[in-house]
């Protein structure tokens, strides 16, 4: 049952589309059956009717890969791990003959139910598995890594994460990773010694963006914010896309070091070029929180939801929910907490959040809601 895969499920679907093909077509389902409606909705990130769409199938007798691929999936979206857990069990079950790239991905998919569940031993046996098959799977060896420092096998995680880190000295998103576990289990000076290596043994290739990650880890924010804007204005031609982690990185340095009104100025210059990215409107509105400005990050963090960016929304609803709570709307706040629970219902601190909207909406009567932004009036007098 516990196999591997090498490849993940967003690297999967570039390559569906590079080929021009659908997640429906690759299974050889038709248009017309609900196997087929439920991985259509997967492909639209929409997880509920996928869901749906997915049980019904397996009402009418479907038994596939697919299907408990696809059910699991959306579970995990759903956030509804064990439920996962056990239909990916149930996809690996159903995979015949020599594993392929789609039985990898379910069984890295299966490991990581496992991790949000806890169960660390028996996702460190999954990626056992997936090493046995494929020794040189870095990923499988970092994830282990992550397993190991989870059940206090400290020795046994430096081991895995030393390999992955030789074997691939520039993938620096892995050894930024490695370096929050390893400061979240307690090992900060072995983490920091790390980077340091690293800075010593690489720094004079590193670019500047990766510089400025590389300080920000060590906790030098004025280095960071040095090399960040020497990235910035490094990137000044460059495609939004790549702009993007230096204009969020950057803010969120600066807010570091108390000038909120410089952050906000870095995410407005963006946005004076582009318009389109909802993660940018979601710094923005954060930081207008943080000082206060929550009329300001209500209309921001708007905007930012009318992109519709699925990847964003659930953010973006949390933090409007936020800047609703501190302005005094709480009958907006519950209303938006709604939405919020529908797209992640395994929250747990928003729902125990939710129960307390309830009792101030009971307590207390609602001030006069602007309907242009739905802020109070004596909110946007300021």
């Amino acid at each position: 049952m516990r196999r591997a895969a090498v490849k993940t499920f967003a690297a999967m679907m570039l390559a569906v589309t590079l080929s021009g093909c659908t997640l429906p077509e690759i299974f050889g389902v038709n248009e017309e059956n609900a196997l087929n409606a439920g991985l259509t909705a997967l492909e639209n990130l929409e997880f509920r009717d996928a869901l749906s769409s997915f049980s019904l199938a397996e009402s009418q007798g479907e038994d596939t890969v697919a299907l408990y691929r696809g059910k699991g999936i959306a579970e995990y979206n759903l956030a509804d791990y064990e439920a996962a857990g056990k239909d990916f069990a149930t996809a690996l079950d159903r995979c015949n003959g020599i594993p392929d790239e789609t039985t990898y991905d379910i069984a890295y998919y299966y490991a990581q139910s496992l991790v949000n569940l806890e169960k660390y031993d028996e996702a460190a046996a999954v990626y056992d598995a997936i090493l046995g098959l494929r020794s040189g799977e870095d990923q499988a060896r970092y994830l282990r890594g992550l397993c190991y420092l989870n059940m206090g096998e400290h020795d046994k995680a430096s081991e895995d994460f030393k390999t992955v880190v030789d074997a691939v000295p520039r993938n620096y998103d892995r050894i930024f990773s490695i370096y929050d576990a390893l400061c979240r289990a307690g090992y900060k000076p072995e983490a920091d010694s790390m980077l340091n290596d690293i800075m010593s043994v690489s720094g004079t290739t590193m670019t500047s963006y990766e510089k400025g990650r590389l300080f920000y880890y060590l906790g030098d924010k004025e280095k960071a914010r040095t090399s960040l804007e020497e990235a910035l204005g490094e990137s000044a031609d460059k495609k939004s896309s790549e702009k993007i982690p230096i204009v969020i990185l950057l803010g969120e340095v600066v807010q570091d070091l108390g000038d909120d009104e410089y952050a906000i100025s870095v995410y407005r210059r963006f946005l004076q070029d582009d318009q389109s990215e909802a993660c940018i409107y979601n710094a923005l509105g954060v930081c207008e929180i943080r000082m206060g400005s929550y009329a300001d990050a209500v209309s921001d963090l708007q905007i930012g939801l009318a992109l519709d960016d699925p990847e964003q929304n659930a953010a973006l609803l949390r933090n409007l929910i936020v800047a609703y709570e501190n302005i005094g709307n709480y009958d907006i706040a519950a209303q938006r907490m709604s939405e919020y629970l529908e797209l992640v219902p395994g929250d747990e601190e928003a729902r125990r959040e939710n129960i307390f909207l309830s009792t101030r909406l009971l307590q207390s009567g609602e001030p006069e809601v602007d309907d242009a932004e739905g802020v109070t009036d004596a909110e946007t007098s300021d």
